[in-house]
C-alpha cells in the first residue's frame, strides 16, 4: 500500500493517527510522514524487526513490532535495522539477536506480533515455560511499554492460541492490543495483492505451498 493511500484512507476513516511497519525496514518513513501530515493524521513510525530468540529458549527467529514513541525511539529503530542488515552472517536472513534489544529500547514500544511473534509460536507448539520466560525477557526491557497483540485475521495459529496468549496476558499484569495488520487499502484489492505475493515469491497461484494473502488485511474502520 503507498504511504499516500494510507493517509488518505486513515483521514476518511477518521483515524486520529495510524502506523506503518515495514518489515526489517524504515523505507517509507519519509513519505508517509509527509503524507499523514498533509491529511491531518499523525504518523506513526516503526517497523517488524526479525529477532533471534534467547540461546536458552532455543533455535528460532521471530517478528517483533517496534514502535518510535520519540526522538529517542527513532534513533532505536534506525540502529537495530541497520544492525539487522549489516552486523549479522551473510548467508542468513536479516535479523538481531535478542540482546540487540538491550542497549536499543528506551525510546520504543513494543506489540508481540501475533501468529508472527515468539509468544503465539511458543503456545503453539505447547511450550508455555518457554513463552513466560520470553514475555519475562520483554518485560524486563519495555516494562509499560508492552503490549500483547491480539490479530483476529482467520489464521489457524492465531485462533488456536488465542485463549492461552489472553490468558498469559492477564497472568502476567501486560496490557492486550487489537490490531488488524493491514497490506491494501480495501477488500476489492486482496486478488491482485495475492497476485503480488506470488511474484514476489516466484510462485503460482495455483501452488499450495506458496505464501498467501489473507482476505481479512485490509484498512478496516
Amino acid at each position: 500500500m503507498e504511504p499516500k493511500a494510507i493517509a488518505e484512507r486513515a483521514a476518511k476513516l477518521g483515524f486520529p493517527a495510524v502506523g506503518l511497519t515495514d518489515r526489517n525496514g524504515l523505507y517509507a518513513v519519509m513519505a508517509f510522514t509527509e503524507a499523514c501530515i498533509g491529511k491531518g493524521v499523525q504518523p506513526i513510525i516503526g517497523t517488524m524487526l526479525s529477532v533471534a530468540r534467547p540461546p536458552e529458549l532455543g533455535a528460532g527467529v521471530d517478528w517483533l513490532v517496534l514502535l518510535a514513541k520519540d526522538e529517542q525511539g527513532y534513533s532505536d529503530l534506525c540502529h537495530l535495522v541497520s544492525s539487522a542488515h549489516l552486523d549479522r552472517p551473510v548467508e542468513l536472513d536479516p535479523h538481531v539477536p535478542f540482546s540487540a534489544l538491550e542497549k536499543s529500547s528506551d525510546g520504543l514500544v513494543a506489540l508481540t506480533a501475533g501468529g508472527e511473534g515468539a509468544l503465539v509460536r511458543l503456545l503453539n507448539d505447547g511450550q508455555k515455560r518457554k513463552a513466560e520466560s520470553y514475555l519475562a525477557r520483554l518485560q524486563a526491557l519495555f516494562a509499560d511499554r508492552l503490549y500483547i497483540e491480539i490479530v483476529r485475521r482467520g489464521d489457524a495459529v492465531e485462533d488456536a492460541t488465542e485463549d492461552a496468549l489472553i490468558a498469559l496476558a492477564f497472568e502476567q499484569d501486560v496490557p492486550i492490543v487489537a490490531t488488524n495488520p493491514a497490506a491494501y487499502s480495501d477488500p476489492s484489492f486482496h486478488a491482485a495483492h495475492d497476485a503480488m505475493l506470488c511474484i514476489a515469491g516466484s510462485a503460482y497461484i495455483e501452488s499450495n505451498d506458496r505464501a498467501t494473502s489473507s482476505p481479512e488485511a485490509w484498512l478496516k474502520d
